[in-house]
């Protein structure tokens, strides 16, 4: 009798052990990095049509602190409005690398994760409407797209979490994600200087398919939603600043200094 509560005892320690234990998350580095203000004109310039040019620096946390991942990137766009709608594509390119939380090392996340290389490239655009309020622009609605692949060694690195198949362990082996969703903005210049601008946005809409890369059956524990970013935009005549903050299972923040011509 004493045995069987002895085992009965274990087990239940065994049970509240698992039940602590924490699921690691392996996301493509792209997920909250992809999706940035494309700056357009506004209708009050003089040019209608204009290139940009910016670089950038990303932070970018994985899911349950497992691990964050910091990028580099450059971007290209050319942005032309018209009478009521705006269009706006460019393209742009990333690198940098992974790095374990060394604060969370009782997790199951693996240091291995340490120093994985990240690269890659994509295309963006943006096409809305907007209506003109004196000197503030509302872009009621945008549909904004981005294109992105990925590769180096944390790609290969998620592949073999995925392997694995263990049921703390959730990692997607997508390499190129879609990323589409609707946005609203207010754009506006300041009254000395019209070659001054200011604008807030917020962008709602979904990586297709990266949902489903991230299914675990045998922990159930999927994560679902979709992906947001908020961004400030500034220009003070020919130069440009971006602060975007992002979330698509990674959450993270950049900033983009840049130049417009």
């Amino acid at each position: 009798m004493k045995k069987i509560k002895f085992l009965i005892y274990l087990s239940g320690i065994a049970l509240f052990l698992s039940s602590c234990v924490s699921t690691s998350y392996y996301i493509p580095a792209a997920a909250g990095s992809d999706v940035t203000y494309l700056p357009k004109p506004m209708e009050s310039d003089s040019l209608k049509v204009k290139n940009y040019i910016s670089a950038g620096v990303s932070g970018v946390s994985l899911p349950q602190n497992t691990g964050n991942i910091d990028l580099g990137f450059l971007n290209v766009s050319r942005g032309h409005t018209f009478k009521n709608f705006n269009v706006a594509y460019g393209i742009y390119g990333f690198a940098g690398q992974a790095s374990y939380d060394s604060e969370f090392n009782n997790r199951n996340a693996t240091a291995e994760l340490n120093g994985k290389s990240i690269y890659g490239g994509g295309l963006r655009s943006s096409i809305g409407f907007y209506d003109n309020a004196g000197s503030a622009e509302f872009r009621i609605i945008s549909w904004d797209n981005s294109v992105s692949f990925e590769s180096g060694s944390y790609a290969t690195f998620r592949q073999e979490m995925y392997n694995l198949n263990a049921s703390n362990i959730i990692s997607s082996t997508k390499n190129s994600l879609y990323t589409t969703g609707i946005s609203t903005e207010i754009i506006w210049h300041s009254k000395r200087n019209w070659d001054n601008h200011f604008a807030f946005k917020l962008f709602y809409g979904k990586s297709i398919g990266l949902n489903g890369s991230l299914e675990n059956l045998a922990s159930g524990n999927n994560p679902t939603g979709g992906a947001f970013s908020s961004s400030f935009y500034i220009k003070l005549k020919k130069l440009i600043g971006i602060v975007d903050m992002n979330f698509n299972k990674n959450s993270g923040g950049k900033l983009s200094l840049g130049y417009a011509f």
